[in-house]
């Protein structure tokens, strides 16, 4: 596929999404940048139909083989750090804004799919794959078609997917149950710190969003992830961070910080060196284009 056929397929992709909320594609072999955290601000579901990739799911890393699905909740970072030449994915995506409506609708089952915050990665076997990949190829002729009954299609097979997926989840032998009221608050915490990032970067303020004290607060989030709640903001900003200094080439480094919410660039440098071992300026100059 030729530069200019990949945009033309790009921008037909992005229109669909716009205007329908969800976009379903039956074969990519192309992922992001390798080497890039990056933060999808939409839902993706997807399927792995061939080949093989290394990845990093909020910095826990995971071999996303044949037969493998993913549900990758918004806002997640995500870096790529290998894929085979034979790589095949089948995905689904949908808006942040068609999600929202998802949630609202269906706040039960949107509570019983909390466990993807954690834990994206599912591996299935040949058959549930194959199940799978026969309900994905329904929603992709769905996707392309001309009906004026989509939404309602796509409704009833989206139930279909993620109902099989908790069977599924199930007879892996995991323990299908109601969130506690300390998962409940992992998950909130998550979501707070992907729309406060760049109003504070304190435990402080998370804990006073739930009424609870810095200690107690962060012994739940340590309990429940098994990361502090200092590292999931920190590395939440630092995937921001990079993201920006590599592809937002029109801002400087100092209006990164301003957006970022840190008080200057000396600030921001001090905390993105802390992070990473190495300069916001070094950084961007070693991910230039050649």
């Amino acid at each position: 596929m030729t530069k200019k056929e990949i945009l033309k397929a790009v921008e037909l992709h992005s229109k669909i999404l716009e205007e329908e909320g969800i976009l379903v594609l039956d074969k990519i072999t192309r992922l992001p940048e390798q080497g890039e955290p990056f933060i999808s601000h939409n839902l993706v579901i997807g399927l792995n139909t061939g080949g093989s990739a290394k990845v990093e799911y909020d910095t826990q890393p995971i071999d996303f083989l044949p037969n493998d699905m993913f549900v990758l909740m918004p806002k997640h970072t995500i870096n790529i750090l290998n894929i085979s030449d034979d790589f095949h994915l089948m995905a689904i995506v949908v808006s942040p804004e068609k999600f929202d409506r998802m949630k609202h609708d269906y706040p039960v089952g949107y509570q019983e799919n909390l466990r993807y915050h954690q834990q994206a990665h599912i591996h299935l076997t040949k058959d549930q794959a194959e199940n799978m990949q026969a309900l994905m190829k329904v929603l992709h002729s769905v996707c392309w078609s001309n009906s004026t009954r989509k939404l309602r299609h796509y409704h009833h097979l989206l139930e279909a997917m993620f109902t099989l997926l908790q069977d599924y989840y199930q007879a892996s032998g995991a323990i299908m149950h109601k969130p506690s009221p300390h998962e409940m608050i992992l998950a909130h915490f998550i979501d707070a710190v992907m729309e406060h990032y760049a109003e504070s970067r304190e435990v402080r303020f998370y804990a006073n969003l739930f009424c609870l004290s810095p200690k107690h607060f962060s012994a739940i989030i340590k309990q429940q992830s098994g990361k502090n709640a200092s590292d999931w903001i920190s590395s939440y900003v630092i995937a921001q961070s990079k993201n920006m200094l590599c592809y937002q080439h029109q801002l400087s480094i100092q209006q990164i910080s301003l957006r970022l919410g840190f008080p200057d660039q000396a600030a921001f440098a001090r905390y993105f060196k802390t992070y990473t071992g190495m300069s916001a300026r070094e950084f961007r100059d070693k991910r230039q284009p050649l």
